[in-house]
């Protein structure tokens, strides 16, 4: 009742209010980040081991059940999930919404590290990394493509200046290169050749690491000068290999050329990549938690021009390079976001073309119309300083609230049109009329607010969806 009374005896500061919420509204909408959906908050860390040619079922009592056991003593952990394959193991550690993130990776980096002990010898160290359950679908991909490389320099220029240049940009992830061969030093050897002098693959493999060595040897003073010395016996070329001795017997030295011959060679090729008929590589883009899918999307695009000239100037085999978004993930976001919006927009516009037909006033419709945005523009507000996003489940619920809003505004117009039939004055109508139906509008409302209370009981995937308060 006093909210009515100190609305309608003071309109020049409900036009002030109007004014402030349309010019911070405003404000907010431009900076709120869009994306598909909310960011997800509650902390969660996988751990990813390496076994190379280790069996899944190995994988899985071995590395994966200790990397719980230990990880799962976690102070505030929720649940766990956990994957098995051939060679690699994946455990997923979630914790509860109280515990920050930072907690709960150096729990977990802690957990894991110490059970290194325990784990099979010659199991790569895991990795602690966030998880981002929203974030499992690559966001784009950007393939690396010339028709002169081959595949094998179309794979270095990705892997070890591309992906680098890439992860420069806030919120990216790039973390593997598809497509390509990997370049491999290979030695080919003859298996009659080695019988016959009485070697074996591995007497080949040991004189090669022995004679083909890069030591930080130290450093040397002589009077006032300190010499740093490297020894550095590494072949200059890959031919050069050929000239290693692997064996010497009596006078007879055996050399590499004698058994076979090294090439300049890459490892088996385990997948390949056409974009549009044409063998290519391409790096796909994932984001870090918390970070917005069309800002790192409009980011990549726009430094793809800067990084591809500096990968030209770095490498002369680049001269004719090209870098592409061949997947954007954001067009599906944006249409989604679109089309949410129109949507807002022709309800908006209908209920007032209602509101017109039935009431017969300009003025009422464009009060109705007008408290639309208005109400809009204050949620944003809210929104942009809880740190939430324009997504489709904040416009879902704003495209609800707004049918409340409208259902509310009808009601009390037509009573305060009602009001003023009767011949009152346009401050008494407003007055009586406001007041009357202040009471029933007020349990309406407070009738929306019991039927969508259970939501606080929401957990695990529901609750990060629809809740977004801790």
């Amino acid at each position: 009742m006093k909210a009515i009374d100190i609305s309608l005896k003071n309109p020049y500061l409900v036009a002030v209010v109007v004014l402030a919420v349309f010019v911070v509204g405003i404000t907010a909408m431009t900076r709120l980040p869009a994306d598909l959906l909310p960011q997800f908050n509650t902390p969660a860390v996988q751990i990813v081991t390496f076994y190379p040619g280790m069996p899944p079922e190995v994988m899985e009592s071995d590395i994966m059940s200790r990397l719980q056991r230990w990880t799962g003593q976690s102070v505030g952990i929720a649940h766990q999930e956990a994957k098995a394959m051939q060679g690699v193991c994946v455990v997923k550690d979630f914790f509860r919404d109280d515990i920050s993130f930072d907690t709960a990776m150096s729990q977990v980096t802690s957990y894991a590290m110490s059970d290194m002990f325990y784990l099979p010898p010659g199991t790569i160290p895991p990795m602690v990394m966030p998880f981002d359950p929203t974030a499992s679908v690559p966001l784009c991909l950007v393939s690396v493509s010339s028709p002169t490389m081959s595949e094998k320099d179309l794979y270095d220029v990705a892997y070890k200046k591309l992906r680098n240049n890439l992860q420069g940009i806030q919120g990216v992830i790039a973390p593997a290169v598809y497509g390509g061969k990997l370049r491999r030093i290979l030695a080919y050897v003859d298996r009659d050749k080695m019988q016959a002098r009485g070697l074996s693959p591995m007497d080949v493999v040991q004189s090669l690491k022995q004679q083909n060595v890069l030591v930080p040897t130290g450093n040397a003073k002589f009077g006032d000068t300190d010499y740093q010395v490297v020894s550095n016996a590494m072949e200059a070329k890959v031919t050069s290999l050929n000239d290693v001795p692997i064996k010497t017997d009596g006078q007879a030295v055996v050399f590499m050329r004698d058994l076979g011959e090294v090439k300049d060679s890459s490892q088996i090729q385990t997948n390949s990549v056409r974009i549009n008929g044409r063998r290519q590589v391409y790096i796909p883009i994932y984001r870090q938690p918390g970070a917005n899918t069309i800002s790192i999307v409009n980011a990549i695009k726009s430094e793809l021009g800067t990084i591809l000239d500096r990968l030209k100037e770095e490498d002369e085999r680049a001269k004719d390079l090209a870098l592409e978004v061949v997947m954007d993930q954001s067009t599906y976001v944006r249409s989604s976001i679109t089309s949410l919006q129109i949507a807002a927009l022709l309800g908006a516009a209908l209920a007032g073309l209602v509101v017109l037909v039935f009431l017969r006033s300009l003025r009422s419709t464009f009060v109705i119309v007008l408290a639309i945005p208005i109400a809009i523009l204050a949620t944003f507000i809210g929104l942009f300083y809880t740190g939430d996003t324009i997504n489709n489940m904040t416009l879902g619920g704003l495209a609800l609230a707004i049918g409340i809003l409208v259902d509310q505004s009808i009601v009390v117009l037509d009573n305060i049109t009602r009001h003023m039939r009767m011949g009152k004055s346009g401050f008494q109508a407003a007055l009586d009329g406001a007041r009357e139906v202040s009471m029933p509008v007020f349990v309406s409302t407070l009738t929306f607010v019991v039927v969508f209370f259970p939501v606080v009981f929401l957990t695990w995937i529901p609750r990060f969806l629809l809740r977004r308060w801790r």
